[in-house]
């Protein structure tokens, strides 16, 4: 644990990102402990709130102007680059199953959230001057190994799909990649297959799938009433999507939704066709009845119910952005010097992560010892904020890792299992029905 944050390693980070390029009194270890550990909620922490804490933890007296100086571009790259060490660092962790054929299942999503309207230069929000600012958080996530991949803060400007185009040297073979909506362009797909890796995603509502056995686009009005006569809960077939150079082949698999969904689509449908002035068309209404997915995996790698399943997967990622926002106040912020606020954001991050890894180690520990139940990540981490300053004395190295474990998890790792939900899977059951039949 201590390796965590390894002191000789941050003044090395420090020297690269020019962190030590003045005198001060101030070490990176004790600027990115105070900026960790003094105050979940930014909102309400002040530069006297971080003096107070430097001066109890570290014994070291700096001045209110003296820190102020310390948040600037220099810092912001130290911090940065210490989180980027941590991503880096993986965890060797073994599950005792291996989820053939994937390398990585890499889940990639973004998260906005807004700031004070001083950030509006450096972070404008939609529409241009008058628009409110806002941050943009784009997050991806292994599922299989439980390691981040990336995490950067971004411009709302740079939407998922300028972020998806930049992020194409990251699609390595082997791997299973299932993404947005927001993120899938041609590019995107037609990279995914070039790298001999596979997607799984929703179907573009702007793309026209062409049937590969009648070579016509799919009439989506005939085969909803060829499913209500038949009673068929699913379609599948081979579709080419794209003309020329960006057509690519792969598997269609359409679900009927139940009424009420499907009413809720279209009243959303036509609140965004009447403000932009244009009707819906009986096509993309029918069109509205299903849930479709695409996918180049093969019915051996992944039967239709499987990729359905591993689609919902998808939703643990919000999981993580509600657990951030709403345990760990990442969107609570004030009007404070630019480089401040994201060398606050980014010290919560490093706080996160090293909880992530811990959370990972007790996670595979419940799952040797108990295969059937798992480690909820919500209670987790309203279990970790509880205990922030036990963490602290382990990094600092007051509390041995081990002392802190015995006090953490021995009373408590029973109340930190998922409960689940009625009339739903819970995302452990649906990982060992899906990957470890594959192994």
């Amino acid at each position: 644990m201590a390796g965590f944050l390894d002191p000789l390693q941050l003044d090395t980070i420090a020297r690269r990102t020019g962190f030590l390029q003045r005198t001060s009194k101030l070490k990176p270890k004790e600027f990115i402990d105070t900026l960790m550990f003094s105050e979940f909620d930014h909102s309400r922490l002040s530069l006297q709130d971080c003096c107070n804490d430097l001066a109890h933890q570290h014994q070291k007296s700096l001045s209110k102007v003296a820190l102020h100086k310390r948040f600037n571009e220099h810092s912001f790259s130290f911090l940065k680059s210490v989180l980027a060490e941590q991503i880096t660092q993986k965890l060797d962790i073994k599950s005792g199953k291996d989820w053939k054929p994937f390398t990585r299942v890499m889940i990639t999503d973004s998260c906005k959230f807004a700031l004070p309207q001083q950030y509006k230069d450096d972070y404008p929000g939609f529409g241009g001057a008058r628009s409110k600012a806002l941050m943009n958080m784009q997050y991806a996530f292994d599922l299989k190994q439980g390691n981040w991949e990336t995490l950067e803060l971004t411009k709302v400007s740079e939407n998922d799909k300028a972020y998806s185009k930049r992020s194409l040297q990251d699609i390595k073979a082997g791997d299973l990649h299932i993404r947005d909506l927001g993120y899938v362009t041609h590019g995107y797909l037609l990279k995914v297959s070039t790298e001999k890796a596979f997607f799984l995603n929703r179907l573009h509502p702007g793309w026209k799938p062409i049937s590969r056995s009648t070579g016509k686009a799919i009439n989506w009005h005939t085969l909803y009433q060829e499913m209500q006569l038949s009673k068929r809960n699913r379609f599948e077939t081979m579709v080419t999507i794209g003309k020329g150079e960006d057509a690519f082949d792969c598997r269609l698999i359409a679900v009927p939704v139940p009424e009420k969904v499907w009413s809720e689509r279209i009243r959303k449908a036509q609140i965004r066709a009447k403000s932009v002035g244009y009707e819906l068309t009986d096509d993309y209404k029918y069109r509205c009845r299903f849930s479709i997915f695409i996918t180049n995996t093969t019915i051996e790698l992944l039967n239709a119910t499987e990729v359905i399943q591993l689609y919902r997967l998808r939703w643990q990622i919000e999981l993580v952005f509600k657990t951030w926002k709403s345990l760990l106040d990442m969107h609570k912020v004030k009007a404070v010097k630019k480089e401040r606020l994201e060398c606050q954001l980014m010290a919560k991050f490093i706080w996160i992560i090293l909880n992530w890894k811990i959370f990972r180690c007790l996670a595979n520990f419940i799952r040797q010892n108990s295969p059937d139940n798992a480690c909820s990540v919500w209670k987790f981490f309203k279990q970790a904020r509880q205990c922030s300053h036990l963490l602290r004395m382990v990094v600092s190295g007051k509390l041995h890792f081990t002392i802190w474990c015995d006090l953490f998890s021995a009373s408590v790792v029973k109340n930190l299992l998922i409960e689940p939900k009625k009339g739903k899977k819970a995302s452990l059951h649906i990982l060992n029905e899906v990957f470890f039949s594959l192994s």
